[in-house]
């Protein structure tokens, strides 16, 4: 059966679900996704400190961003795969604890090399954390809120994102400031224990095991679920999706790696300025990852991402501009701001992949699209940081322009199922 066909109604859907229940998914996905970016703050604030203990050039450092980003990849197809195997709870918490483990050990590194084979780790178990939250969270949410519950946890990656900027600021030394990342480890061991597992999973799974699914899909799930994504009835949809991600991850990299070092290295603000005008594109787009997900159960996935999209196509091209003309600080820090706003379409991906993909690959699908595309969207922080050496850090963040405009160009293309109902046979 296509993605875009309706659901067999068969099996149990979210109304099987108890309100505690989604409460406790809910928190779960946030956790997870919120802590990933709290991680990934610590490397890019304290950038500066660790390129002056370990003597590397931006470029070789901008080298480490990309492992951790091509890491994502691997993990985001390995425990994607695992999540429509093993169940979305199980592997939840295994990319937890391997993300938080290895970002403590970060604390003893010796050299330059060790950061790179810790980060790629790291990359593992984030890269499979998004698409398992959110195929549990699709999977028990009711239909007309999804896209509103798919924004409230793209939120939580802000929180996160400020305690990072804390931490790096308030803990002396990177060292002592990195070992705290182990604390993700409880977070873990509480998904594990309280929140539930899919129901629809359970049942698919059941009627696989049994021989009671219809021949079409008995048949297709003799086959490994990685192979599945890439069937008739569901490749266009798993190319699109990976291009339209690489477009909205490369934009978001290229001046989220840096920015914090751009801010202080090439506008001249202090430490304490920097943080401010990171807590303040935070609460910004915070807000944005919110409005989309309104927005998509108002107007459909696609419509809701397009039109925040636009926003930052516009902001990409005016910060390019204003840094070209040696425009004020000040001036260039309001565009950064338009451009938090335009991260607003973060908010549509995981719902909108959720309702595209069957839960048979739900999470494969899924987890295949955003990881593989952000994945080869890490090539953009060590671009930015080459392109510093003779544009300055300015110039190779501006390229994130042409990246908004492919990842518009393609999700025109794409499918919007907004608000279907999810069973276990589709």
């Amino acid at each position: 059966m296509s993605a875009g066909a309706a659901s067999r109604d068969s099996g149990p859907s979210e109304e099987a679900y108890t309100s505690n229940e989604k409460r406790l998914i809910i928190a779960a996905a946030c956790l997870g996704w919120g802590l990933e970016f709290f991680d990934l703050m610590l490397v890019s604030f304290l950038a500066p400190q660790m390129i002056e203990e370990f003597g590397v050039s931006t470029g070789l450092f901008g080298a480490v961003f990309t492992t951790q980003l091509v890491a994502t990849a691997v993990g985001g197809v390995l425990f994607g795969w695992l999540a429509d195997v093993y169940g979305r709870r199980r592997v939840l918490t295994w990319t937890i604890l391997i993300f938080s483990i290895s970002t403590a050990l970060v604390a003893f590194v010796p050299s330059i090399a060790w950061l790179f084979v810790l980060r790629f780790i790291t990359g593992l178990g984030t890269g499979g954390e998004w698409a398992v939250g959110f195929s549990l969270l699709n999977e028990a949410w009711a239909p007309r809120r999804r896209g509103l519950a798919g924004g409230i946890v793209q939120a939580a990656l802000w929180p996160g994102f400020a305690l990072g900027i804390f931490v790096s600021t308030v803990v002396p030394g990177w060292r002592w400031a990195f070992a705290i990342g182990l604390l993700p480890a409880l977070a873990a061991l509480w998904v594990r224990y309280y929140c539930p597992e899919s129901k629809q999973w359970l049942e698919y799974q059941r009627l696989r095991e049994q021989d009671q699914l219809p021949q079409e899909l008995q048949e297709k799930g003799e086959r490994t679920e990685l192979w599945q994504i890439f069937g008739g009835d569901v490749l266009k949809l798993t190319v699109l999706g990976t291009v339209v991600v690489f477009g909205a991850q490369y934009s978001y990299y290229v001046y989220s790696s840096w920015m914090p070092t751009f801010l202080q290295g090439t506008l001249g603000y202090s430490s304490g300025q920097a943080a401010n005008i990171l807590y303040a594109s935070a609460a910004i787009s915070f807000v944005a990852y919110i409005a989309a997900g309104y927005l998509g159960d108002l107007v459909g996935r696609r419509t809701a991402l397009l039109s925040f999209a636009a926003v930052q196509l516009v902001a990409f091209a005016l910060f390019a501009l204003l840094y070209a003309s040696g425009a004020a600080p000040g001036t260039i820090v309001a565009s950064y701001f338009l451009i938090s706003l335009g991260l607003g379409y973060f908010g549509i991906f995981g719902v909108w992949f959720g309702e595209l993909f069957p839960t048979r690959i739900r999470a494969s699908g899924s987890s295949f699209c955003y990881s593989v595309g952000r994945g080869v969207a890490s090539i953009g922080p060590l671009i930015a940081g080459v392109l510093a050496a003779s544009y300055g850090l300015g110039g190779g963040i501006s390229t994130g322009v042409l990246s908004v405009l492919l990842m518009i160009g393609t999700a025109v293309f794409m499918q919007d199922l907004k608000g279907r109902k999810i069973v276990a046979v589709e």
